[in-house]
């Protein structure tokens, strides 16, 4: 009997201090379960964007979140990327249909440690609220494919444009941009800088500025050689061209600094402009100035007077009709006889009074020697080579002794060389009986003239 109360006894204490907790526990377990399992609430030790959700109701969950900021952090979100060359590329959350996951980080914050049973949900539960706090991220959601084709596009019109610039030349500068032909933007880098960017942006809650740099490179050497050899250019005078006496164009040189070039283009930013400056060099002579040098000076000129009948004023007329307006080029030989022709009625010329070997005779064209001797009056103080001349037999009442010159056609001419730099002009003028002779050139180095005044009577 002993025995078997001790057993009875032992029995009882092992029943106390095992099946009672034991059933104690169960009860807690099973009330646990059922209160926190089916209570609808976030389990404990659980946060979402920062925000401590623990024990909340998902509806509570959303307005703690304050979804209304999160839309709004969604509609300024914009990043603009600017380029060396100041063009922009700027993305927009709208762009690229950005949105926010916050929901369903809600959803899943209060999903955690549900749906695998009682048992399992439970003991999910009192490990949650023993275990550190687990964290939930509200994450952005975008349109990749919209995104790629933006900056895709961008770099395809960039690269193409940068590809392409040349120098610019205005007035006497020369605009590079450095780079140029060279470097590229790399697309795969260009969509990571947006995509931190954006969100960059919306983390902040307001749009950001990115500036994109180009990779460093060398000003190439050989381009501004090419550039150097095309815009250099010395200076060139304007050149009279003796024969047609056409008058070139004057060319402006121009001139700039290679290694200074070179030196200004690595200090310059890889995208970014540099300017070099161009250096004018004057020609000597332009053309204009040229221009009005032609026939600028009186080298010589004479005046006398026509005596005699109307006929042989109409022959001193005519003859010096013919010479007047002639020009005369530089090294070119004048000839009375070539120049005004043979003398004859169908010109007009009339019988007149001539000198022939010393004696009176009248001749068709007879008084013409006034042209040719006025004319040599004119040019015979002057450096002008006289090649062919021959005074008269007998005084002659219009020039003094020693200045006529006496023609006669196949017998006798009056030649002069132009032997100045620059062509000549001879001038008629018969006013009144007074004939006037002038010849117009460029006097240099005080090239000597003389005019002759007219004779009394």
């Amino acid at each position: 009997m002993q025995g078997k109360k001790k057993r009875i006894i032992l029995i009882v204490v092992i029943t106390v201090i095992i099946v009672v907790p034991a059933i104690i526990a169960a009860s807690v377990f099973y009330w646990v379960g059922n209160y926190y399992r089916d209570n609808e609430r976030i389990y404990p030790n659980i946060s979402i964007a920062g925000t401590d959700v623990s024990w909340m109701t998902p509806e509570e969950a959303i307005q703690a979140l304050n979804l209304a900021q999160l839309d709004e952090r969604v509609n300024n979100t914009k990043v603009t990327i600017s380029f060396p060359d100041d063009s922009t590329l700027t993305i927009k959350g709208e762009d690229i249909n950005l949105s926010h996951d916050a929901l369903v980080a809600v959803s899943d914050a209060y999903s955690l440690g549900r749906g695998r049973g009682f048992i399992q949900d439970t003991v999910s539960f009192i490990q949650r609220y023993y275990d550190r706090m687990l964290h939930f991220n509200v994450y952005q959601t975008y349109d990749i494919d919209i995104l790629n084709a933006n900056v895709d596009t961008f770099v395809d019109e960039f690269n193409t444009k940068f590809m392409k610039t040349l120098p610019v030349i205005i007035d006497d500068k020369v605009i590079i941009t450095k780079g140029a032909g060279q470097e590229l933007i790399d697309a795969p880098t260009l969509k990571d800088i947006a995509y931190i960017g954006l969100f960059d942006s919306f983390d902040a809650g307001h749009p950001v500025e990115v500036d994109f740099t180009l990779p460093e490179t060398k000003a190439n050497a050989r381009m501004i050689h090419t550039l150097h050899r095309i815009l250099s250019k010395p200076a060139e005078s304007a050149v009279l061209d003796k024969n047609t006496l056409q008058v070139s164009n004057d060319v402006v040189g121009t001139e700039f600094d290679m290694l200074g070039a070179v030196e200004l283009l690595n200090e310059t930013e890889t995208g970014k402009t540099a300017t070099i400056h161009i250096s004018y060099i004057q020609p000597e002579i332009t053309r204009e100035h040229l221009e009005s040098m032609l026939f600028r000076d009186l080298i010589g000129e004479c005046t006398t007077r026509v005596h005699g009948s109307a006929d042989r004023v109409t022959n001193v007329r005519l003859s010096s009709e013919a010479v007047s307006g002639l020009i005369l080029k530089p090294g070119e030989e004048f000839s009375f006889n070539d120049v005004v022709g043979v003398r004859s009625y169908s010109k007009g010329y009339r019988a007149g009074g001539a000198f022939v070997d010393g004696v009176m005779v009248t001749v068709i064209g007879g008084g013409i020697c006034q042209t040719s001797s006025t004319l040599h009056s004119a040019i015979m103080d002057t450096d002008l080579l006289i090649t062919d001349r021959k005074p008269h037999g007998q005084p002659i009442p219009y020039l003094p002794r020693g200045r006529d010159a006496t023609v006669f056609w196949g017998k006798q001419d009056f030649k002069f060389v132009n032997n100045t730099e620059y062509p000549l002009r001879i001038d008629f003028e018969l006013d009144n009986r007074n004939l006037t002779a002038k010849v117009y050139g460029t006097i240099i180095d005080d090239f000597p003239t003389t005019p002759l005044p007219m004779p009394a009577g």
